[in-house]
């Protein structure tokens, strides 16, 4: 699905949703985020599905992946706090999950404030190339 299409309809359904819902300023944006990630991932399957060119999220969407609190996946489109068990629930170890989305090495698995807060609970923090 072309990324025009994918936009439009991530403006679609967060007008729908929030014309029937109530939600704060401050949580649109991640609402948007959820939406088009989601779409994304549903692109993604439907394209491995059909044999096609794995998805290869942009710089841009590399890093509106990474928030302070969670990252959001770009195999479901879902945030998470850590990628540990759904990278194991499909089979991949963070170097594999890295190659097939084509994220650098340093990408996170961990969110950056949920890291910090099991280092100040005396846990070490993530290794670099395990995180």
């Amino acid at each position: 699905m072309e990324r025009s299409k994918i936009l439009e309809m991530t403006a679609d359904i967060t007008a729908s949703y929030v014309s029937r819902n109530r939600v704060y300023m401050g949580e649109v944006p991640d609402l948007i985020d959820r939406i088009h990630a989601s779409l994304q991932a549903l692109t993604t399957r439907q394209a491995h599905q059909q044999g096609q060119a794995q998805f290869r999220p942009s710089a841009a969407q590399v890093a509106a992946s990474v928030k302070r609190n969670r990252i959001i996946s770009f195999i479901d489109g879902q945030p998470y706090k850590s990628l540990k068990w759904q990278l194991a629930a499909h089979g991949l170890t963070p170097d594999q999950y890295r190659a097939r989305f084509g994220l650098p090495a340093t990408y996170p698995m961990v969110a950056p404030v949920y890291d910090r807060s099991l280092a100040r609970a005396g846990l070490p923090p993530a290794a670099k190339g395990k995180r």
